[in-house]
């Protein structure tokens, strides 16, 4: 336990180094995720990631290497590396074990990592929720969200300890979102920030989607890092 405390506190970042976001070999991180509403009470709860390591698979008469990530909920999501960064590309569901590959992978982390560098990836919303006396009204919709490399020497204090010289970046967005009759069009501005931590990955993320609605208000999202095992 003690050499993995030391591990925490020394390692550092690098540029160009995948292990940002490392999913080559089995591991497992926990994450304490915190939802504030602001017309909603707060819930917080607990997410666990497994990575399931490196995979070989033939689809179409070729071979292609895949990283699967296992979530609590039995889906899994796929991830891709090549010369231009680290790609989510596919994800399959508990009662379905199929891949579901997608037309458009999603760059979750480009190559290199330089402080400046900009990408677009397509995202939806989903923190803006209304309850109801009989249901859930959720606002999700689809939006554009344009990320950028704000800094490689971030420090963000975890459960875990202190992580030093992380990659930190933003990303932001906006979009609409069309209601019923009731409801009517909303302005939804989203907002997510997130740190990587060389040899262990995400680390904390905080993802904000303010509208300019009373009845939705402005939801977050806060996940940070609370054990890792490998």
């Amino acid at each position: 336990m003690l050499y993995l405390l030391l591990f925490f506190f020394i390692t550092g970042c690098s540029e160009n180094d995948n292990s940002y976001f490392p999913l080559e070999r089995k591991k497992s991180w926990s994450y304490k995720v915190e939802i504030e509403p602001e017309v909603e009470k707060k819930t917080t709860y607990k997410k666990v990631n497994l990575s399931l390591g490196k995979k070989k698979i033939e689809i179409d008469g070729k071979k292609k290497i895949i990283f699967p990530l296992l979530r609590e909920d039995g889906s899994i999501f796929y991830y891709e590396t090549d010369k231009n960064g680290i790609y989510r590309n596919g994800i399959s569901f508990a009662k379905d074990k199929s891949i579901n590959f997608s037309e458009k992978k999603r760059l979750v982390l480009p190559f290199p990592l330089d402080v400046g560098k900009k990408w677009e990836v397509e995202s939806k919303t989903y923190l803006i929720l209304k309850r109801y006396p009989y249901y859930d009204y959720r606002a999700t919709t689809n939006f554009q969200i344009n990320y950028e490399i704000i800094s490689n020497n971030a420090i963000i204090s975890t459960p875990l300890g202190k992580f030093k010289d992380c990659i930190f970046l933003i990303g932001e967005g906006e979009t609409k979102f069309i209601g019923d009759s009731e409801i009517g069009s909303i302005k939804i501005k989203i907002i997510s920030k997130e740190w990587y931590a060389k040899g262990v990955g995400l680390i904390k993320s905080e993802r904000i989607e303010e509208t300019d609605s009373d009845l939705f208000g402005t939801t977050k999202m806060t996940q940070i890092l609370e054990d890792y095992k490998k």
